[in-house]
């Protein structure tokens, strides 16, 4: 049975924690290491109790691109461009839809599996191929 466009979606976005995260622990930490992150940024997240307890690798997608919205002056413009910070919002957007459990029309599921591919693309992250088909 095919699978439908939420359950495309929700696989998409599951590779691309796994994929993300990788990015965001490297330069998150690279940050930290160089001092160039505010720590009041990071703060915020270690006080989260979903987040608190896991490092950077284990988190959710909501969490991963929530932490590359709000220290994306500090750590990632220095890799990533504009697009990829439009990309970033959109996605989790598409997250946050999936997550309420809205339903996903054939031209958005293309969508958000493009801009995750994108996004995965961008930072090198070899699942882009996967979502892609």
């Amino acid at each position: 049975m095919a699978l439908s466009n939420y359950e495309r979606v929700g696989k998409a976005l599951d590779l691309l924690r796994q994929r993300l995260a990788l990015f965001v622990d490297r330069e998150i930490h690279a940050a930290i290491k160089a001092d160039s992150v505010r720590t009041d940024a990071i703060r915020r997240f270690a006080d989260d109790p979903m987040l608190s307890a896991k490092s950077i690798t284990d988190w959710d997608a909501s969490g991963l691109l929530k932490l590359m919205w709000e220290t994306w002056n500090d750590v990632f413009k220095k890799t990533l461009g504009y697009s990829e910070r439009s990309l970033v919002s959109e996605i989790h957007d598409f997250r946050n839809k999936w997550a309420h459990q809205e339903p996903f029309t054939s031209d958005d599921a293309d969508r958000a599996l493009d801009s995750m591919a994108r996004l995965l693309t961008a930072v090198s992250a070899t699942a882009a191929d996967v979502i892609q088909k």
